[in-house]
């Protein structure tokens, strides 16, 4: 029964996005649109609350004075 499933879920999939160029392209480009902008905002906010407290808008109001 999960053979079967499989099996028609890898069918399903290369029918809709592999089986034709255009789509086939088109599905590659937008996964790698989509995974870098998902990993860059993951590894932005993972920088930013591992450098919390010295970076230069955290330190900022010590050294300039308006």
């Amino acid at each position: 029964m999960v053979s079967g499933f499989v099996k028609s879920l890898s069918s399903f999939t290369y029918r809709t996005f592999f089986k034709k160029e255009s789509t086939y392209f088109t599905t590659i480009v937008g996964s790698g649109v989509i995974f870098s902008i998902t990993f860059n905002t993951l590894f932005d906010k993972y920088w930013d609350k591992k450098t919390a407290g010295t970076k230069w808008e955290d330190i900022k109001d010590r050294y300039v004075q308006n």
